[in-house]
């Protein structure tokens, strides 16, 4: 009997020793986050109508999304887009969380003026619909600035063409990134202009690379008229083979 008690004993004890460790380690077996949630956003005016935004949200490590735009409005969609009331400046407010309900958020102002953000489609040339530029081939070589597909434009058949909506009395900075072949004279022949009130911004010939295996950035500031709603960006072939990239259009403060 008393060698009965003593196992009894004993096997009390080793539970109470094993429901301790329990206690004092919740943890055991668990991964820790070392991927908290981290809230980021960017955002740009729709070419429909000024007060109309496009969010994309930028967070990382995150799955729930909640926002606040600074009007009353609010959402839990991934990249909402959302119409303001009208001009003004509204503190839009994004908080993330992830599956460990960890959460993180930012504020950033968000201005609203009467006026159309302009912007190429396709600015990088990767986009499923290439027709928007009109004829070019795709090109890797050498690496564009964005590391993956530039705009080559080698025979007078191929060209660039678009035509995009901007404000009249604004000034723009055009840029693009271009490389040339050695052994012509003209890069390419760009012409910039308004067709429907006869205003010519730029017409000129681009000049050749000094590097056939580099890209180079190139700008021009244009000045719209205060009757412009749209500006054509054309550029044909020169004499030489080049490529293009990243055609972008930002408004100069």
């Amino acid at each position: 009997m008393k060698s009965f008690l003593k196992y009894i004993g004993m096997a009390s004890a080793l539970g109470m020793t094993l429901f301790a460790c329990t206690e004092e380690l919740p943890g055991v077996g668990s991964i820790p986050d070392l991927t908290p949630p981290s809230a980021d956003f960017s955002y740009k005016a729709t070419q429909e109508d000024y007060r109309e935004v496009a969010f994309t949200n930028t967070s990382i490590s995150a799955g729930i999304f909640e926002w606040n735009f600074g009007d009353g409005g609010t959402s839990d969609e991934k990249d909402p887009v959302h119409m303001f009331p009208g001009e003004g400046e509204y503190d839009v407010v994004l908080k993330v969380k992830d599956g460990n309900d960890l959460s993180s958020d930012t504020t950033i102002t968000v201005a609203i003026v009467d006026e159309f953000v302009p912007e190429f489609q396709c600015n990088s040339f990767e986009c499923d619909d290439r027709s928007v530029w009109g004829s070019f081939s795709g090109s890797g070589s050498p690496t564009p600035p964005d590391q993956d597909t530039g705009a080559k434009i080698g025979n007078d058949g191929q060209y660039l063409d678009q035509t995009i909506k901007v404000t009249g009395g604004v000034t723009y900075n055009v840029s693009f990134h271009y490389v040339s072949k050695a052994g012509g004279t003209s890069a390419g022949e760009l012409l910039m202009e308004d067709p429907d009130n006869g205003i010519t911004f730029v017409d000129e010939s681009l000049p050749l690379t000094e590097n056939s295996s580099e890209y180079v950035y190139t700008s021009y500031v244009i000045e719209t008229a205060s009757n412009t709603t749209q500006l054509r960006f054309s550029m044909n072939f020169g004499d030489v083979e080049t490529r293009y990239d990243l055609v972008e259009i930002k408004k100069v403060d």
